[in-house]
């Protein structure tokens, strides 16, 4: 089959999307015939003087059609991104969603079966996961729950076969003028099985970063933070053989000509043994690379193991700290301030790069939270490298506070914004914490505009 797979905006313009990317290989494997059509960068790079809409700070104008119109001439776009894709003759029509970028992909979905009703249109990603009865389109004949490969590759070999598709596992299908939501797919993809990602498809010079390669050490996650939706999507954490990322260095190194490598896990420390193993496969091949990616503040990660990875090139670390406040982060989910710094400590001790990210305006926090978080960066001050960006605290749907927010007293005002009335904790005070924290975060020398590339 000819199949179309779908990127619209909004999403990181910095390097190409690996969900797709994986989707992607999983069906040209199965000789599919594959065209990507990145519409986020497209239109990112044509509007030069419209680049700030992709900082999240703006990410809710691309929440409805208003919103999007107010920007762009998105009837005209639209148009475009139509007549290119049906350019490519498809079968169907692939779309990865997720909550910012659903409404261009439900217009897109529109527009195509008006041209072309025979196209097969499929929804994955996390909207899918996280969406309700409400939000489905008549014009998407399928929505994909989960990991897409092996979903995706078992709908496309039936549709090519003219099988029924209406029990498949994990899809919610249209039928009979509703849907038919046909419950979970338990089975998880043996992501050392999974063919590379299709990083190929995807012209690496239209990308902001002209670095790293994208890369997936690991799937899934031991935690669940309460304003996280990604365990519910993913699962629990899986990683990776060591010698499967190590064939993927090696291959996409040679290919793309670069060596430094971003992970795009969720964290990458989720199984240390198997890190360590990682660790010593790079330096035992001498792959001459350098890497870095997300990681939880683990005060269990002893200091020959981040010997070992800057050894193998481990050039930086992203934690997720959030606050400096013992009640915030116990209820966030978090470790505690104690772990925490160990880790910042024992990273930095070891010659590792340790980025960090912050949070504000959890349920339950208050200004005395805020001066402990300052008090928190005061103390670590000569251990952390950077102090990235701080977050207002935000409730995505399947989430833990979207499941407790009738319990918190969380309301939405006209613009979408949660508020709680009792506690004052409004859109507006969270804004002013999060200025609050920034201020001291230059003052302490910690903040110099996000993350810097002379690791």
């Amino acid at each position: 089959m000819n199949i179309a797979l779908i990127f619209p905006p909004l999403y990181g313009v910095d390097l190409p999307p690996m969900g797709l990317a994986y989707v992607a290989s999983a069906l040209i494997r199965d000789g599919h015939k594959v065209k990507v059509f990145c519409f986020n960068f497209s239109l990112y790079k044509e509007n030069p003087d419209k680049k700030k809409l992709w900082d999240w700070s703006n990410s809710h104008s691309w929440l409805s059609y208003e919103g999007i119109a107010k920007n762009f001439e998105i009837d005209r776009i639209s148009e475009g991104w139509v007549k290119e894709i049906l350019e490519f003759n498809p079968q169907a029509a692939g779309f990865s969603v997720n909550t910012h970028s659903a409404v261009l992909s439900n217009l897109l979905a529109d527009k195509i079966k008006n041209k072309r009703s025979d196209i097969t249109t499929v929804f994955g990603g996390p909207f899918c996961s996280a969406s309700d009865g409400r939000s489905l389109n008549q014009n998407v004949d399928i929505y994909v729950k989960g990991e897409g490969e092996i979903i995706a590759s078992l709908i496309f070999r039936r549709l090519e076969a003219k099988e029924a598709i209406d029990d498949i596992k994990g899809t919610v299908i249209k039928k009979n003028g509703g849907f038919k939501d046909n419950g979970v797919n338990d089975a998880v993809a043996l992501i050392s099985k999974l063919p590379f990602p299709g990083l190929q498809l995807f012209d690496f010079n239209n990308y902001d970063n002209q670095k790293d390669i994208p890369i997936l050490f690991s799937r899934g996650c031991n935690y669940y933070c309460r304003f996280c939706c990604d365990k519910p999507i993913w699962g629990n954490y899986r990683m990776r053989d060591a010698e499967d990322i190590a064939a993927e260095i090696i291959k996409h190194k040679d290919i793309f000509g670069r060596s430094s490598f971003k992970c795009n896990d969720l964290l990458v420390n989720g199984n240390l043994s198997e890190l360590e193993r990682l660790a010593d496969l790079i330096t035992q091949k001498n792959l001459n690379i350098t890497w870095g990616g997300m990681a939880r503040a683990r005060s269990d990660m002893p200091d020959g193991l981040l010997r070992k990875l800057k050894l193998s090139g481990c050039a930086y670390l992203t934690f997720g700290i959030e606050s400096g406040s013992s009640k915030v982060l116990k209820f966030m989910g978090k470790p505690s301030p104690k772990d925490s710094s160990l880790a910042i400590r024992r990273t930095h001790n070891a010659g590792i790069k340790v980025n960090t990210l912050w949070m504000v305006g959890h349920p339950g926090e208050t200004l005395s939270d805020i001066i402990k978080t300052i008090f928190f960066l005061f103390r670590n001050r000569k251990y952390i490298d950077e102090f990235v960006n701080v977050s207002l605290c935000y409730i995505p749907p399947n989430s833990l506070l979207d499941a407790q927010s009738k319990r918190l007293e969380i309301d939405y005002d006209q613009s979408g914004n949660w508020y709680i009335k009792k506690s004052k904790n409004t859109y507006g005070r969270r804004k002013a914490r999060a200025k609050i924290l920034m201020f001291f975060a230059g003052l302490f020398g910690l903040y110099t505009g996000g993350i810097r590339s002379d690791y």
